[in-house]
C-alpha cells in the first residue's frame, strides 16, 4: 500500500515562511537553488529576530560576552552577537589595554573554496568568527570597541516604548479651578505600563469645591489603548518647598489624591487653599499599570 500522500498529510506544515515540502514521492530535485533557499530560510528568520533587539548595524550582544575585569585586565566571556546584519560566534580571551587602547572585538571571515563538478573552483563555505583583542577606539565593518555593544534585552526594551511623549492639554473653566497645563504620557508594551508627567497650576484656587466636600476635578482623558483595566490611583504634589492650609485653616497640604479610571479619564482631587492662597502649582510623575 502506498502511504506516502498520507505521511505528507502528517508531517507537511502550511508554509508561513520559506520552507521545501520533501514529502513528495519521486526523488527529490536537490540543486543549489533548493539550498540556497533552505540557507536563506533560517538567516532571514535569526535576522528579523535579532533585529528585535537593535538596528543590523549596530553590535548587538545576543548571548554571553560579559565582561570582567582584574586590574588593568579585561576580560570577556564566550558568546554571540549580531552586527551588520550577521550573526557571529564570539570566542571569549583575556586583554590588558594600555594607554587609550580599549577592547575592541575583532571580526574575521574564513572562507573555504571548494572544486566544482566543472573544475571550477570558488570561495564557498564562509564562517564569520570573532575574538578579543585592543587597539584605538575605532569602529569598522570588522571590528568595534566592546563599550558601543549593546544587550539584546536593553535595546528590545528600549523598542518597546514609545519614544516620544504624548500631550494632552488641560484648561478647565475659571469656575472649576482655571487649571492649565500639559499633560505627558507614553506606554512602555513590554511592561504594559503607561508613564504620565505634568505640571499644572490651578490659577482660580479658591473656586475650588470648600472642604469637606472637595471632589475629583477632570482635566481630560486619554485616547482607550492607554487607559488601565481598573481604576489607578496616584499622587499629586503641591509644587513648593513648603505647604498651605486649606480653606479651614485646619490641615496642612502638600499631597493630593489623583486617579486614572478605565476610561482613561485623568482626575484630581483640588483642595481649596487658606483665603490668601488665590493659586498654586502641583505635580506629578508616576508609573501606571494597565491590566
Amino acid at each position: 500500500m502506498d502511504i506516502s500522500g498520507a505521511l505528507e498529510d502528517i508531517n507537511y506544515k502550511p508554509d508561513f515562511m520559506r520552507s521545501i515540502n520533501f514529502t513528495h514521492p519521486g526523488g527529490f530535485p536537490l540543486t543549489q537553488n533548493e539550498l540556497d533557499h533552505m540557507q536563506q530560510a533560517y538567516t532571514e528568520c535569526i535576522n528579523t529576530l535579532a533585529t528585535l533587539g537593535g538596528a543590523s548595524s549596530s553590535p548587538t550582544i545576543i548571548s554571553g560576552m560579559a565582561m570582567t575585569t582584574a586590574g588593568s585586565a579585561v576580560t570577556i566571556s564566550d558568546g554571540w552577537f549580531f552586527y551588520n546584519g550577521t550573526m557571529v560566534k564570539f570566542t571569549g580571551s583575556t586583554v590588558t589595554p594600555t594607554g587609550t587602547n580599549v577592547p575592541l572585538i575583532i571580526i574575521a571571515n574564513n572562507t573555504t573554496a571548494l572544486t566544482y563538478n566543472d573544475g571550477s573552483t570558488f570561495p564557498a563555505v564562509s564562517n564569520v568568527t570573532a575574538t578579543l583583542g585592543v587597539g584605538p577606539s575605532v569602529t569598522t565593518s570588522s571590528q568595534f570597541p566592546y563599550s558601543a555593544a549593546v544587550p539584546y534585552h536593553t535595546q528590545f526594551g528600549i523598542n518597546g516604548r514609545e519614544a516620544n511623549w504624548n500631550t494632552l492639554g488641560v484648561g478647565t473653566l475659571a469656575s472649576l479651578g482655571g487649571v492649565t497645563g500639559t499633560i505627558y504620557y507614553k506606554k512602555n508594551r513590554i511592561t504594559n505600563t503607561l508613564t504620565i508627567q505634568a505640571q499644572l497650576t490651578a490659577n482660580n484656587a479658591q473656586n475650588f469645591s470648600a472642604s469637606p466636600s472637595a471632589s475629583n476635578s477632570l482635566l481630560g482623558s486619554l485616547p482607550a489603548e492607554y487607559a488601565p483595566n481598573t481604576n489607578v490611583y496616584f499622587t499629586t504634589y503641591y509644587y513648593a518647598a513648603a505647604m498651605f492650609k486649606d480653606d479651614l485653616g485646619v490641615s496642612w497640604v502638600k499631597h493630593l489624591s489623583s486617579v486614572i479610571n478605565s476610561a482613561g479619564q485623568i482626575l484630581i482631587n483640588f483642595i481649596r487653599p487658606e483665603v490668601v492662597v488665590p493659586a498654586y502649582t502641583v505635580v506629578f510623575n508616576a508609573i501606571i499599570p494597565l491590566d
